[in-house]
């Protein structure tokens, strides 16, 4: 079941050289749960596919659609409304229209809690 909530991370911590944002808890996100978090303006779409915690930009580089109506396939994400596919991993387009990839942030879970890295 899709379904995602928006938000706006509430927390900043700041681990060495990393400042991470947290996004949710682990429980707050099950396999196939998406949120919409917002970071200074950015929005980041998180998400649980397969087990592994994914963070992308949730604008698509083509047209500004966003991304956490998209369909998840394998390890892809692809745009609701022009039909460009994005790896999960690392936001490389596999199809047109898009021609730039998705900014992807790396995520970091520490004591249960999902954080993006930014």
């Amino acid at each position: 079941m899709l379904s995602f909530r928006p938000q706006i991370l509430e927390a900043v911590k700041d681990f060495g050289m990393a400042r991470l944002v947290r996004a949710c808890s682990l429980s707050e996100l099950p396999e196939g749960e998406r949120i919409v978090v917002d970071v200074e303006g950015e929005s980041i779409l998180v998400l649980n596919h397969e087990g592994r915690i994914y963070a992308i930009s949730n604008i698509c580089t083509h047209e500004d659609a966003e991304m956490v109506s998209g369909i998840v396939i394998d390890d892809t994400i692809t745009c609701p409304v022009h039909l460009s596919r994005f790896r999960l991993d690392s936001g490389e387009v596999l199809n047109p229209p898009a021609t730039k990839p998705l900014k992807t942030y790396k995520v970091v879970i520490r004591e249960e809690e999902v954080f993006v890295e930014v």
